[in-house]
């Protein structure tokens, strides 16, 4: 019996959320992704027991589902790109443009979909995106911006955190 192979990435892209609180329809990348750089990271669940005197196993468990986030960085930001991760705002165009941080912290959340050379995507139709320039500067490293995402529960019923598709 064969599984599914899941190779490489082809793309990560990110959007609005839709108006109705499901999976954005208009994605786009933000630029080309390290290699070695993305993961999908899944804590594992807590659970509570709860025990009495008269018995020796717990007479409930109760489950919390772990932190489900996914990271990667990418290589070659622009300003458009720091726009869409950190917030603020972009003046002009091409080498005249300028990115100014924002003034106060702003919380951003999108739609991500990461979608593999080969095997299954991933679509998150709601996460809460962090960034933070990576450390490396220098001839031997990229200056990129590491970005995570993590996943919330979408804000339209009934719609799955997670879903999957194949390429």
């Amino acid at each position: 019996m064969a599984g599914l192979i899941n190779i490489g990435v082809a793309e990560i892209a990110i959007g609005a959320i839709a108006v109705d609180g499901g999976m954005g329809t208009t994605l786009a990348p933000l630029g080309y992704t390290e290699e070695g750089s993305a993961q999908l990271n899944m804590d594992d669940p807590t659970e509570t027991e709860f025990n009495v005197e008269e018995i020796d196993t717990p007479l409930w468990i109760e489950s919390k589902a772990g932190k489900i986030a996914v990271a990667f960085k990418v290589a070659d930001p622009d300003e458009d790109t720091l726009v869409k991760v950190f917030g603020g705002s972009k003046t002009g165009t091409g080498a005249t443009a300028v990115y100014s941080w924002p003034i106060t912290p702003v919380s951003i959340e999108r739609s991500i979909k990461f979608t593999p050379k080969k095997g299954m995507g991933l679509n998150i139709p709601r996460a809460k995106i962090t960034a933070k320039f990576s450390s490396e500067i220098g001839r031997g490293a990229l200056l990129g911006v590491d970005v995570t995402g993590t996943v919330l529960q979408p804000t339209k019923a009934d719609e799955p955190a997670i879903t999957t598709f194949r390429v």
